[in-house]
């Protein structure tokens, strides 16, 4: 054990410094991977034309918006992937990616993170409504779902919680990988509104990894929390908040009360258990 703290004091990555060009890198992935699809010819829809009076030129627009992110998304996430594996490569960090454990998978506890993150959603939502909003541009239609549910989950899940959360967990703690894989999730994310949203989200998806030791768990989950969101931009409720949702403004209070405290209790439970993890460890 003590050699181990040792190699750990020793060993150069990850630090602050690397969580920044890290995320750095994966905006100039995305930059990069429009550059090429722009190069090889690939069309852009005007954005503008989203929120197109037309019905018909909107669901076009979106249509074509979602073809266009099924191709620039996976290729932006395989340059961040890849570039960021060969800095950690050359910044000294460990070699293991990420934990593809099975034994962890607990169907029941997934469940009742997935009912976490959509208290947190209610609870944080009077905050989020003070800040900008973030444009919807990631379209409709079976490309929009394949981006969401399919792409997102698994790439980001391996950078933010393989990665991240594992080469500053092996360097420092539990406490420290959880943290910066949250807040390095937030901020890859780009918009205020969109880093503070996600940052909150990778509390939970961290300690889901951490708990499970699978990458299957938060991927599952990830896509549970984009899934309910394309499905509530197929009712046309994409846009409204849960406030405007619910019938009444009391009703609107007592499902946030209800929501603060599960949101609460879910957190003494996530850090009590992470405590005992940290002990064990």
């Amino acid at each position: 054990m003590e050699q181990t703290n040792i190699s750990n004091h020793i060993r150069r990555f990850p630090n602050i410094l690397d969580f920044f060009v890290m995320s750095a890198w994966v905006f100039a992935a995305q930059i990069i991977s429009v550059l090429l699809c722009r190069l090889c010819g690939l069309e852009f829809p005007d954005a503008t034309l989203l929120d197109n009076a037309d019905d018909r030129i909107s669901l076009a627009t979106q249509l074509t918006m979602a073809q266009s992110l099924a191709v620039i998304y996976p290729i932006s996430m395989l340059l961040s992937l890849g570039g960021i594996l060969l800095y950690r490569k050359a910044r000294g960090g460990i070699s293991k990616i990420a934990s593809f454990s099975v034994s962890g998978f607990d169907p029941s506890r997934l469940l009742g993170l997935f009912v976490l993150m959509v208290a947190m959603q209610v609870v944080i939502e009077p905050l989020t409504m003070m800040m900008p909003d973030t444009p919807q541009m990631v379209g409709r239609g079976f490309f929009t779902i394949l981006v969401s549910v399919v792409f997102a989950p698994i790439f980001e899940e391996i950078i933010c919680r393989g990665i991240v959360l594992e080469s500053f967990r092996e360097k420092y703690n539990i406490w420290v990988g959880w943290i910066c894989s949250a807040l390095f999730f937030g901020v890859i994310h780009g918009q205020v509104t969109a880093m503070f949203n996600a940052s909150m989200l990778g509390l939970i998806l961290g300690y889901a990894y951490i708990r499970s030791n699978s990458i299957f768990s938060v991927v599952i989950l990830h896509a549970l929390n984009n899934g309910l969101a394309l499905a509530l931009m197929a009712f046309n409720l994409g846009d409204s908040t849960f406030r405007e949702i619910m019938p009444t403004p009391q009703i609107y209070w007592a499902v946030w009360a209800v929501s603060f405290v599960a949101l609460a209790i879910g957190f003494a439970i996530m850090v009590r258990n992470m405590r005992r993890m940290t002990l064990k460890r």
